[in-house]
């Protein structure tokens, strides 16, 4: 399938920059994960209180990042693992938008239960070696 040679630029300045973000929360994970509890809570506050501004614009930005990967897929060092992650990251973001509001929120409050600052300092590698390897894997 062809596609314009600016829209896969286009394309690759979303992934690098999703994945840099990534990369970038790993390491607010690791240096001051009191923070992010804090903003875990606000977001997941706001969201049982539907808060629409922030589910439309949450799912936006992962709905352009899934398309992103769809669109780079063919370009990517590992074409069937982007166009995958792409469709699973838009479908389950269209999923969450039909959803009602209440229920984001409800399983944020739900994951809230077990996340703790040594839960978040464990796991913060997670998205460093995810970020960078869809930097590396889009380039």
């Amino acid at each position: 399938m062809y596609q314009h040679p600016s829209m896969q630029t286009v394309a690759l300045i979303i992934v690098t920059v999703s994945g840099l973000w990534l990369v970038a929360i790993s390491f607010l994970m690791v240096l001051s994960p009191h923070y992010c509890l804090k903003l875990f809570e606000k977001m997941t506050s706001s969201l049982v209180a539907s808060n629409w501004r922030l589910q439309l614009t949450e799912q936006g930005l992962r709905i352009l990042a899934g398309a992103a990967l769809i669109v780079r897929s063919p370009l990517s060092k590992v074409p069937l693992a982007f166009e995958v992650a792409g469709w699973c990251i838009v479908i389950s973001s269209l999923l969450i938008l039909v959803l009602p509001i209440r229920w984001h929120g409800s399983y944020g409050k739900w994951c809230s239960r077990w996340l703790t600052t040594l839960v978040l300092r464990v796991l913060c590698p997670v998205p460093a070696i995810v970020g960078a390897g869809i930097v590396y894997a889009a380039l």
